[in-house]
């Protein structure tokens, strides 16, 4: 089964687009939608996340920041099903410029003393393990590389 990693960038990212059969959503994943509101009953995070869990995903938290480290597998089915319900915008992260930015993105943090890869070839990124558990450290070191002007 084909599988890809989502990810969630801890507070600046809301979830990422699927890639097709299984794909795990974990904190750190810059390959995907930004979604910047913080979570309420009627919020579209929330919708979504209510959602994936109707849909086969019953792990998923309505708060990003609630997810694991080791992340939350979503079968490209119920991501389809919830799709309508999706925070953000989808972002092709096979395109250059997208994989461009991630690059940048990637070599900033690592200049910010984060342990970060470049993307792969289709833009996906493992999950950060946010400095041994410094979730503080790393959202300020995505602060300080501009990570919300990526979508530009």
């Amino acid at each position: 089964m084909k599988s890809c990693r989502l990810l969630l960038a801890v507070p600046l990212l809301a979830l990422a687009t699927a890639c097709g059969g299984t794909a795990t959503a974990g904190p750190g994943d810059a390959a995907g939608p930004v979604g910047t509101s913080a979570a309420a009953p009627d919020d579209a995070r929330v919708k979504w996340a209510r959602c994936l869990r109707e849909n086969g995903v019953p792990d998923f938290p309505d708060n990003p920041d609630d997810v694991p480290s080791s992340g939350v597998a979503i079968s490209d089915e119920a991501f389809k099903a919830c799709e309508k319900y999706h925070p953000g915008k989808r972002i092709d992260t096979k395109d250059p410029a997208y994989l461009d930015r991630m690059t940048k993105l990637a070599r900033c943090l690592r200049g910010k003393g984060i342990d970060f890869p470049d993307p792969g070839p289709n833009g996906e990124l493992p999950p950060p393990d946010f400095d041994g558990g410094n979730k503080e450290k790393f959202a300020a070191a995505l602060k300080a590389c501009d990570f919300t002007g990526l979508n530009k």
